[in-house]
């Protein structure tokens, strides 16, 4: 019954785990300014860098696709005239009409899929450093639970969000502090959300470490601290029953 129980809580923590990462992605998403609800309406400058070089990418596109279509009606058109125009071609005092050179249209077509080719090689390796940064990724947070004890989760925004192996309530968010770095020229990191759970001793902890000392390392090693003796004391608790 006890192992039942320990799987249950485990796949419930790995559940919850699940959703705050949902929630916190969410959160990143909304304060970068990418979500945009459902019926929202989002305002900007007619006139700013982002909707020129959209306007001009869209222009070159569609001139492309113009001269494409265009470039294909001719062609359909002249190999469905091909015999009558070879014919009069080679009648007597009638000039040959001034038409677009096979060898070019070959090679456009060639340079066509040699770009296309290099277009794929770029993105099956683009997928290939993503892959290879994703299980980098994973080794990174790994070894940071391991040796730290806590977990890690960055996102766009810059925010940092810490959370504790040991009781996954205790979770902290960061972000740059605005002003510069710290006095051995690291960047300096303000608490700006913390979770539900954690130690009895947090608010000591945190006026203690972060206002006075203002030391975050010292912090999480605190909580880490805490947390574990809280940890280990209910998981005997657990055994004794």
């Amino acid at each position: 019954a006890l192992a039942e129980r320990e799987e249950q809580a485990e796949q419930h923590e790995e559940q919850i785990e699940t959703l705050e990462q949902t929630l916190f992605e969410l959160r990143g998403e909304i304060g970068g300014g990418r979500h945009v609800p459902p019926g929202v309406r989002v305002l900007s400058l007619r006139d700013n860098p982002a909707q020129q070089w959209a306007d001009l990418r869209q222009a070159a596109l569609d001139r492309l696709k113009e001269e494409n279509a265009a470039l294909l009606a001719r062609l359909a058109s002249l190999d469905a005239r091909a015999p009558s125009a070879a014919a009069s071609t080679d009648a007597p005092g009638t000039p040959g009409e001034e038409l677009v050179p096979r060898a070019s249209w070959e090679a456009a077509c060639a340079e066509k899929i040699a770009l296309e080719d290099e277009l794929r090689a770029k993105e099956k390796r683009m997928l290939r450093l993503r892959q290879v940064f994703a299980a980098k990724s994973a080794e990174f947070r790994e070894a940071l639970g391991a040796i730290l004890g806590v977990k890690l989760a960055f996102y766009d925004n810059g925010q940092v969000r810490v959370t504790s192996q040991y009781d996954l309530g205790a979770a902290f968010v960061f972000q740059p502090a605005k002003g510069g770095g710290g006095a051995e020229g690291g960047a300096r990191m303000q608490l700006v959300a913390q979770g539900e759970g954690g130690p009895q001793e947090l608010p000591q902890l945190m006026r203690n470490w972060v206002e006075v000392e203002q030391s975050i390392p010292c912090f999480l090693a605190s909580v880490t601290l805490e947390c574990y003796d809280k940890w280990k004391r209910e998981r005997e608790i657990g055994l004794g029953e």
